[in-house]
């Protein structure tokens, strides 16, 4: 018995020129328009390769979706196998594993399923785009940051999850957008005064002190238009607190200790 009798057909590949039959499942990331371009250019000039694309059978397409856009534009045939079952689960962990997914593309797959949360962080970073997506997601969260150390009960059990993890599983919610938006605009008033007001690390500072009971923005705001003291870059949050306080306590009777 030769060795390619020896082995089993798992999944028969076909081909088709029919490429409106197949769909592009809703929450995968969106494609990109230059890599889809370069594939087409490819097939145009070397033909399509037999690397079929993975559709579930709803022909939904779960990998492949960059080869099927551009053989539409190269007019070329495709060939594909089909896995009945598969769906957007089975489309995140292909990408994980070929390409890390970053936050910016779970969260427009969730957005685009229409959850929510992500809708709303989506036109927050829309109107924001100043800010990065952590940042975003920290102000929308209403923490002071979002680096994957805070950790979220998980009901019913006796663990925690990191906050990138659920934000990754679509099952982050939010919290209060409007505050969101409210503190975004605090920082954006900064902008005057210091060129890295969209600093991560100085963002996390305002985050932070947003939350302390001692601190009036715009007190601090007001100083700054006047002091000769001014913000300057730091490595650290706690560094940034020590600035803005000398800032926020000159001439002022009673000092606030901003750090604590």
């Amino acid at each position: 018995m030769s060795y390619f009798n020896r082995k089993e057909v798992v999944n028969s590949v076909y081909q088709t020129k029919e490429l409106d039959i197949f769909n592009i499942i809703k929450g995968n990331r969106p494609p990109n328009p230059q890599h889809v371009r370069r594939l087409a250019d490819s097939i145009q000039k070397n033909g399509m390769m037999q690397n079929p694309i993975i559709i579930n059978e709803s022909f939904d397409v779960i990998d492949g979706q960059h080869r099927l856009l551009a053989a539409k534009i190269a007019g070329s045939v495709i060939y594909y196998i089909i896995l009945p079952g598969y769906g957007l689960k089975e489309v995140q962990e292909l990408n994980i594993n070929q390409k890390n997914w970053t936050k910016r593309d779970f969260m427009e797959s969730y957005a685009n399923m229409g959850i929510e949360s992500y809708s709303k962080l989506k036109s927050f970073m829309i109107t924001n785009p100043e800010f990065t997506i952590n940042n975003c997601i920290a102000m929308c969260s209403n923490r002071a940051t979002f680096n994957g150390i805070a950790n979220k009960y998980i009901p019913n059990t006796d663990k925690v999850k990191d906050l990138s993890e659920v934000f990754e599983d679509g099952t982050w919610l939010g919290k209060d957008f409007y505050l969101a938006q409210e503190n975004a605009n605090k920082i954006l008033l900064l902008k005057p005064h210091y060129d890295g007001y969209n600093r991560s690390i100085f963002v996390s500072t305002m985050l932070s002190l947003f939350n302390n009971e001692n601190f009036d923005f715009f007190e601090f705001a007001n100083k700054l238009t006047y002091q000769t003291q001014k913000l300057e870059d730091c490595a650290s949050v706690a560094q940034y607190k020590v600035l803005i306080e000398k800032i926020y306590n000159h001439r002022r009777r009673n000092k606030v200790n901003l750090r604590f």
